[in-house]
């Protein structure tokens, strides 16, 4: 039993209880590791205490190093066959503990995964920007499995998934990682949970973490698909770069009274500069030297700018026509256009600066 902790020093006690009543009841021998990042609150010292009552260890790490590192580190040092995660804040019932040991060692699958998102399982009293950000980013793993809680902290593996497996999070979403990358042969089975609020305490989500989960979701694509990865990357990139040039376009045109075309000109250098930037850094996580490969970036997009026009024009002007639209549809039309366009021109610019701008930085990871 593996749970990472930092200042859990209210809810540890409870937990030790709980999941030792549990195991006690469902005649499974346990192995509670509490693995700690320095917590200020004394956890760490506290787990060392209730190892003088109950089956504990406690494991001190010299700062806060993430709790995926800490399942990892747990998982190294456990010496049983079913390794269990769960979270120190009581939002996972350790009373479940028995059911998911039992359909691994029957054989019925080699990953269970306590979920909120099957038939009798639930969340509590959740407010809508949480089950926003939950149902968001479950979303973007779709293409990575079709489990229906893949973001959940509580889990149960044989340890053979995971031994001798590479396992890199970015984040907290360890139990994520290991549905992609371990070896369980498809039989991951979920069971229903209700999942409780913290009691006690503060969660460690925030801004910070989404952005690493984001991070952490396109190397699995890339692990897994590693052209589509590197492609949502860019698309990711590009999104926010179009809003850039939107804001710099408005900016310069009605705040300085800019020409438009000179403020669009400027939008555009603005945006592509900042689309650069972040491909070099985190697509294509490039090193080669800056001057030429900023210049092919923008080559490549006035290339793109111009490929964009011409599509536009072949759609608007023969496309449309052909097809007898009527003029009351044409605005609606020529925005429909412009998305396509705007596709087309992605799968090119990603496919030219992939071949020629970040040539050498494109192979795939052994």
């Amino acid at each position: 039993m593996i749970v990472p902790t930092y200042n859990e020093r209210g809810n540890i006690d409870e937990i030790v209880r709980r999941v030792s009543d549990a195991c006690r009841g469902g005649g499974i021998d346990v192995e509670i590791l509490i693995v700690d990042d320095n917590s200020p609150d004394g956890t760490g010292s506290r787990a060392e205490e209730l190892g003088r009552q109950y089956p504990v260890k406690a494991i001190h790490r010299a700062g806060k190093l993430g709790l995926s590192s800490a399942v990892i580190e747990g998982y190294a040092a456990a010496k049983g066959d079913v390794l269990v995660v769960m979270d120190a804040d009581l939002s996972h019932p350790p009373e479940k503990i028995p059911e998911m040991v039992s359909l691994i060692q029957s054989g019925n699958a080699r990953m269970v995964i306590g979920s909120r998102y099957v038939k009798g399982g639930g969340v509590e009293d959740w407010p809508f920007h949480r089950r926003l950000v939950s149902k968001g980013a479950t979303i973007l793993s779709r293409g990575l499995t079709k489990v229906k809680d893949p973001m959940s902290g509580f889990f149960a593996v044989n340890r053979e998934v995971v031994e001798g497996v590479e396992l890199n999070p970015v984040g907290y979403k360890i139990g994520l990682e290991i549905i992609v990358k371990g070896r369980h042969e498809g039989m991951v089975a979920e069971v229903p949970i209700r999942f409780a609020n913290r009691k006690v305490g503060s969660s460690k989500l925030g801004g910070y973490e989404m952005l690493r989960y984001i991070d952490h979701v396109s190397m699995l694509y890339e692990h897994r698909h590693f052209w589509l990865g590197k492609y949502l990357k860019f698309a990711f990139i590009g999104g926010i770069g179009a809003l850039i040039n939107l804001a710099v376009l408005w900016l310069a045109h009605e705040v300085f009274f800019v020409y438009y075309l000179w403020a669009a000109t400027i939008a555009f250098v603005v945006a592509d500069t900042n689309n650069y930037i972040w491909n070099r850094l985190w697509t294509f996580k490039s090193k080669a030297k800056i001057q030429f490969q900023y210049f092919q970036f923008l080559v490549v997009s006035v290339a793109g700018l111009l490929l964009n026009l011409l599509l536009l024009w072949l759609l608007v002007d023969n496309a449309l026509p052909a097809l007898d639209v009527e003029m009351d549809k044409a605005s609606l039309l020529l925005l429909g256009s412009q998305v396509v366009a705007i596709f087309i021109v992605s799968l090119f610019n990603f496919g030219a600066n992939s071949l020629w701008t970040f040539r050498k930085d494109t192979k795939r990871a052994p």
